[in-house]
């Protein structure tokens, strides 16, 4: 059985240019307008963080935190089927600190799939037109779900390929580090590369169908891993072996799962070098569909559906497929714009959708 999942209350003290923000969002659609520069993607980065440990927008804490602050807090009850959690992300110079249900938890990864959330905004235009890494990333946060241990796995083997590349370039290719430092790397890049075939797998599934829901009658879809390594860890470690030469030419390591990809084709053609704007950002947008679809497979709850500012991103037939689809979707929404008059919803309850607004950074309900 699927959950229902939704934030209850939602607390924002010091996070850029958001002052303090205190609101209960409704369980099924949440539109916040404004214009732009007001808070509205802070807003959105906030909920994400304290749903995920990250933001899609920066690594540096610091420049999360409001000037002038010393801190910045996101602090949220959610409900998910009849239980109840409280999560906080506190933001200081430097550091991060998270906590559930007041305690730390055992690690990141299992904080991270406790809120499943989806975020697709402006900067998500470069996941297919831009390089594979984007594509990587969204690979590993299915594959989160699925199987958590990849995160150790990718964290062990990325620390393992640092080390391995410095003492090629210190010592060179017959140094006696290397032989350990290859039986590590062969070890969780197996099991990594493992896990990418089997998230692919998934997502390509769940792609199809969202696709063709959005993009041009007739327009066809391919969607493929391209696998830079190796699920056997014999064949892992006689490879390492064999590329150390051309690895120390070349500055870095030219075999193994960080170099994967996930090729998109449309109509047979490279999506990243042939789509037009207008397919890639469908394709796009199909992308976080399938995200979501995933998911809300492997946590047996609907996730949490974060649109920044997608009308923007969109034209006006893609942008009424999009608000269709989320007419019909069970998970909790919250989208951004600065053309609140565009999103029409007459098939919801009253009830059931709130309005914001955001203007320097303070939030509002509007009655």
């Amino acid at each position: 059985m699927t959950q229902p999942l939704r934030f209850e209350q939602v607390e924002v003290t010091g996070f850029r240019n958001l002052q303090r923000a205190l609101f209960k969002p409704v369980a099924r659609l949440n539109v916040i307008a404004g214009d732009n520069g007001q808070g509205k993607t802070s807003l959105i980065e906030a909920l994400y963080l304290v749903s995920t440990s990250k933001s899609f927008r920066t690594e540096r804490s610091d420049e999360m935190i409001c000037e002038g602050a010393s801190d910045a807090l996101t602090a949220a009850v959610l409900r998910e089927g009849e239980l109840t959690r409280e999560q906080r992300a506190l933001l200081g110079r430097g550091q991060r600190a998270f906590r559930l249900n007041g305690k730390r938890p055992k690690n990141l990864a299992f904080y991270a799939t406790q809120t499943p959330v989806v975020v697709f905004h402006p900067g998500d235009l470069t996941l297919v037109a831009g390089a594979a890494q984007g594509r990587r990333t969204l690979l590993d946060r299915v594959a989160l779900f699925f199987e958590p241990i990849t995160a150790d796995h990718r964290s062990r083997y990325t620390r393992a390929l640092r080390a391995r590349q410095r003492v090629l370039e210190e010592r060179g290719v017959r140094a006696a580090e290397l032989e350990a430092l290859e039986t590590i790397i062969a070890e969780h890049g197996a099991a990594l590369s493992a896990a990418r075939v089997r998230t692919a797998e998934r997502l390509i599934e769940a792609l199809h169908p969202a696709f063709e829901k959005m993009a041009a009658p007739g327009l066809a879809l391919r969607a493929e891993l391209l696998e830079k390594g190796t699920a056997d860890r014999e064949s892992f470690l006689a490879k390492l072996n064999a590329v150390r030469t051309d690895d120390l030419r070349r500055g870095r390591a030219t075999f193994g799962p960080q170099r994967d990809d996930l090729e998109l084709f449309v109509d047979g053609r490279s999506a990243r070098g042939h789509a037009s704007q207008g397919q890639q950002r469908v394709l796009t947008l199909a992308l976080k569909l399938a995200e979501l679809a995933c998911l809300r497979q492997a946590r047996r709850a609907h996730p949490i559906l974060l649109l920044d500012d997608v009308s923007s991103e969109l034209d006006p037939a893609r942008t009424g497929a999009v608000y269709r689809l989320l007419e019909g979707s069970q998970s909790q929404v919250f989208v951004t714009t600065t053309r609140p008059e565009l999103f029409t919803t007459p098939d919801l309850a009253p009830e059931e959708r709130a309005d914001f607004t955001l203007h320097a950074g303070a939030l509002s309900r509007l009655s």
